[in-house]
């Protein structure tokens, strides 16, 4: 979603029960039922339909209630911290990711613990609690590392890098997100490599190193493209209207500002498209 972005929504699976005879009546398999809620749940994100994916996610997590998959309440609650996360509702997601965090501490599961950690503090670092965030990424951390290198590794890396870019320690923070992207790279993860690579291009846009920024959000915006994500298309779209604004290339700002200004109005973002005008307006001529 938006801010590393933002996002993880966790998708799982399971294996359907067996029906006897066809004389018998239909009898719903609820968990079945609610990993097909889930996935349209998801089908909806990705489509920017917000209230559509909000109201499968609920239901899902109605039905894994009823019948006590706690792994599969945890999930839905990641999913709907997420949309709230990404309608600006942070109060919202920091209550469904801490109940996830509970569900999965009580699991014991390292890997649900990692992600509802690095999910929590990410709310906490848009709310501007980074001392907050960044304890909670560094026990994240923790866990990840017990883990096989993957994607809770990057995306960690990644979170502790954002820190360091708050911080200015612009050395330490492309560290952090080169690391992770090695892990993605090596893992084959289009979209963990799509998502370092602009947070490389904001490291080097923040160093006035304009080349290397605007090849790294090149190649992450080419690449959400293709795999149709448009959360990521979002960050790449406005880090490069920041490009062009700090090189003075007022016509290139126009650009990428009105292909962002399409989709923020396309999803009903009215605030991010009122802001994005409005310094376009202000950019030199």
């Amino acid at each position: 979603m938006a801010k590393w972005s933002q996002l993880c929504l966790v998708l799982w699976c399971c294996l359907a029960a067996g029906c006897g005879g066809a004389a018998r009546p239909q009898v719903v398999d609820l968990r079945q039922e609610a990993v097909k809620l889930n996935d349209e749940g998801y089908q909806y994100y990705r489509e920017s339909r917000w209230k559509l994916a909000q109201t499968k996610f609920a239901e899902a997590l109605k039905l894994n209630r009823l019948i006590d998959d706690r792994p599969g309440m945890a999930a839905n609650l990641n999913n709907l911290g997420a949309i709230a996360q990404e309608q600006g509702n942070l109060t919202d997601a920091a209550r469904y990711y801490q109940n996830a965090l509970t569900i999965q501490q009580e699991n014991g599961d390292g890997a649900g613990i990692c992600e509802a950690l690095n999910n929590l503090g990410a709310v906490y670092a848009d709310e501007g609690r980074w001392a907050e965030a960044d304890s909670l990424f560094q026990q994240a951390l923790s866990y990840a590392r017990s883990l096989p290198p993957g994607p809770l590794l990057a995306l960690t890396l990644t979170r502790q890098g954002d820190v360091a870019r708050h911080q200015k320690n612009y050395e330490r923070a492309l560290d952090l997100y080169q690391q992770a992207l090695a892990i993605d790279t090596k893992g084959k993860n289009r979209e963990g490599q799509a998502v370092r690579r602009a947070r490389l291009g904001r490291t080097y846009l923040a160093l006035a190193a304009y080349p290397q920024a605007g090849r790294y959000l090149h190649m992450s915006l080419e690449e959400f493209r293709v795999l149709q994500r448009t959360g990521g298309i979002v960050d790449a779209l406005d880090g490069l209207v920041a490009l062009a604004l700090a090189q003075g290339n007022r016509a290139e700002a126009q650009l990428y500002g009105q292909r962002l200004l399409k989709i923020y109005q396309a999803r009903g973002q009215t605030r991010e498209a009122e802001r994005l005008e409005a310094l376009l307006k202000k950019s030199p001529r």
